[in-house]
Formats: C-alpha cells, sequence, structure tokens
C-alpha cells in the first residue's frame, strides 16, 4: 500500500466516489423505464457491495470509505449492531442517504414501552432522502404480527420512497401506514407504490405533498385512484407511471391533475392491450410532452384529430409471447402510423430495449424513410 499511501486522501475520495455511486438508487427526477430498477428483488445497492470490498483493502481505505459504506444501509437481523454505529462517536448516522425497511422490522406482535430498534436507526439518518419498504417474501408471515400501534417519525429530508403495499401492516399505523407515512415527508419528490391489491384499505386522511413530481404505480385500482384525486393534494405532479391497470378507465384521475400531467409512462402489462389509455391521455392532459411504453404490450390509439403538444416518445421493444411476429410487425406499424399522423409536434423517438432485429428487417426500411422525412431524431 505505498503507493497507495502516497495519493492525497482527496484523490482517493474522488475515486471511490466514482466506484461507488450509481445514482439511478438515489435518482428523484423521472427517467423512462427505471421504476423498478430497484425492486424487492435488489433490496441492496451494488454500490455498498463495491464499498465493503474497499474497506477491506486496509485501515486508510476503511477510514476514507465510511461516508460511502453506510451511504445505503439494509436494516435486518443485526440492527442493534447498525443502530450502535449509527450512534456512536463517529456520528455514521449521517453519511446515511438510502435505506431499505423490511415489514418483519416493524412488525408489533406485542406491546412494548420501547420504540422499535428500527424507528430508533431511522432517527439516526437525519439526511435520509430514500426509503424503501420492500415486498415481504411468502414465508415471512408468522414474523410479521401487527397487532399494536407502530411508531411513527418525521422524515423531512427524505425525496424518493418506494413503497409496497402491506395490508397487515397498514392497520398498525405509524411507519407502516402509507397514509401516515407520507404525512410526514413534507419535500418528497419521487413515489412509487409497488404490491397494490385490488382493495386497500381506504385511508380518509389528508397529504400533501407539494413537491411531488414523479408518481408511480404498480396497479392502479378505483380506491387507490380515488385517494389519490381527492385525499392528496399534488400539485407540482407531472410525471405518471402506470404498471398495470384493473379499473375500466382513469376520468377521475384525469379530472384532477390532466392539466399538469407532462409525462406518461405504460408498463409492460397486458392490461394497456384491453384499454386504450393514451387515447385518454391525449384528450385529457393538454400540457402532456412525453409519451413512454411498451409497444407490444400497448393498444394503438384509435384518432381523428392531431395533437401538438408530444414532441418526444419513447417505445420499449420487450416481446410479447402473446403475439407472432407478423403480429408483432402490425403492431408496430399501427404505433408508427399513429405517431407520423397525428403528432404534429413530434420530433424525437427514443428506442429502449433490444431492436437489433426490428432494424435489420427489410420492413423497417420504409418505416424508417417515413421518420426521417418527417424530420424525427432516434436515439437508440
Amino acid at each position: 500500500m505505498t503507493a497507495a499511501s502516497s495519493l492525497p486522501s482527496e484523490l482517493w475520495l474522488e475515486i471511490f466516489e466514482w466506484a461507488t455511486f450509481y445514482p439511478d438508487a438515489y435518482a428523484t427526477s423521472y427517467k423512462p423505464f427505471c421504476t423498478t430498477a430497484f425492486s424487492e428483488s435488489q433490496p441492496t445497492c451494488r454500490d455498498t457491495v463495491i464499498s465493503c470490498s474497499l474497506a477491506l483493502v486496509c485501515r486508510l481505505w476503511r477510514a476514507l470509505v465510511a461516508q460511502f459504506l453506510y451511504r445505503d444501509v439494509r436494516i435486518g437481523h443485526s440492527q442493534n449492531t447498525l443502530k450502535g454505529a449509527l450512534c456512536d462517536e463517529q456520528g455514521y448516522g449521517r453519511f446515511v442517504r438510502r435505506a431499505v425497511l423490511p415489514f418483519q422490522y416493524t412488525s408489533t406482535p406485542a406491546w412494548s414501552p420501547a420504540p422499535l430498534p428500527s424507528v430508533e436507526i431511522l432517527k439516526f439518518c437525519n439526511r435520509l432522502e430514500v426509503l424503501i419498504r420492500p415486498r415481504s417474501p411468502p414465508l415471512s408471515v408468522v414474523s410479521e404480527q401487527f397487532q399494536f400501534d407502530a411508531d411513527s417519525l418525521p422524515l423531512p429530508s427524505l425525496k424518493r420512497l418506494e413503497w409496497n403495499y402491506n395490508p397487515d401492516a397498514e392497520h398498525s399505523g405509524g411507519i407502516n401506514s402509507l397514509g401516515a407515512t407520507l404525512q410526514n415527508t413534507p419535500n418528497l419528490q419521487y413515489l412509487l407504490i409497488g404490491s397494490v391489491p385490488r382493495s386497500p384499505m381506504m385511508d380518509f386522511r389528508k397529504v400533501s405533498l407539494p413537491f411531488l413530481e414523479t408518481l408511480a404505480i404498480s396497479s392502479l385500482s378505483g380506491q387507490l385512484m380515488h385517494q389519490i384525486s381527492y385525499r392528496w393534494a399534488l400539485p407540482s405532479l407531472s410525471h405518471i407511471v402506470l404498471g398495470a391497470l384493473s379499473i375500466p378507465d382513469m376520468s377521475c384521475l384525469w379530472e384532477v391533475y390532466g392539466g399538469q400531467i407532462k409525462s406518461l409512462e405504460l408498463g409492460r402489462h397486458a392490461s394497456f392491450l384491453v384499454r386504450d389509455v393514451i387515447t385518454s391521455a391525449l384528450n385529457n392532459c393538454p400540457q402532456l410532452e412525453e409519451l413512454n411504453y411498451y409497444m407490444f404490450f400497448t393498444l394503438p390509439p384509435i384518432l381523428h384529430d392531431s395533437h401538438d403538444s408530444i414532441h418526444t416518445v419513447g417505445l420499449h421493444s420487450a416481446p410479447n409471447l402473446m403475439f407472432s411476429s407478423d403480429d408483432n410487425w402490425i403492431l408496430l406499424e399501427r404505433h408508427l402510423h399513429f405517431l407520423t399522423e397525428y403528432l404534429s409536434s413530434f420530433h424525437t423517438l427514443r428506442l429502449f430495449g433490444d431492436w437489433s432485429q426490428i432494424l435489420t428487417d427489410s420492413r423497417f426500411a420504409p418505416i424508417y424513410v417515413k421518420l426521417r422525412q418527417r424530420g424525427c431524431q432516434i436515439v437508440v
């Protein structure tokens, strides 16, 4: 480590920052097709794994990498050890930016006057920006009992919340309740709601999130849409991501927020082949500028008039095994006909996924010519 010791600490910090930081894990602004990048299947950021490896090299590197090592924490079996590290004289709690909190560590099987250790840990993280409540694994039912009220705490620094709905935990309130948690996050900018049951418990509390710009929902149900529309105040909402639909229409949501929506993303789900969501969005969102959707999982819109607000469209090529190759080409041609014939301000087409077979197919040549004649920029 002679060579390492000869470099100034400031330079090593720059190198460690570059090696460990994964910005998508902490993103608070909308990016197409990124809402599931850090789902319950990936509870720990890869930057934490790299930081742990760097901390084992030598004492100097461990001291330098401490701020990156504690930037991302997962509250689990060793929560008492983690609590001790965050509250000791080193003050590692100030480094925490992202925390993963499984529901089993906020269960309340018995009453206790002492606060939950997991909530105590969050209290030491006074700069927490991202909180994730992952989906509970099937075998955790025994360890998750919500018989008494859960603790609550303010989260004024939180900017991103990823919440997998747990109906049993919701009844215990506090940190286990989405509504109660949202009341304690006044500066939230990004909200992802996953694992939504068809009939979640109706929460009648008012929620005001003045800075929330992006709302991503795994499956929009009628009750959830009613809450968002009539119980929540979201004056800055401009990006909506829908993973699936379990309702016949979205008129209630468009009625309240349609005038301020600038981008809409539709997920990889067959429900968008049953309901024409794009047409309803175009008719009710006059400020809509960007559309992103999975081309083979979305019904092409049926329009009679042109629309002049949308300038950017992102198409994902994820295959749909329900269709044959010929069916896929019919869908592709109908979508691109919609883009070139009915979107008068359309100028940028962004291609996501694997387009290699489509772009090299002879049937794409006339489509490409038509796009270029429109002056459309194609970004792969």
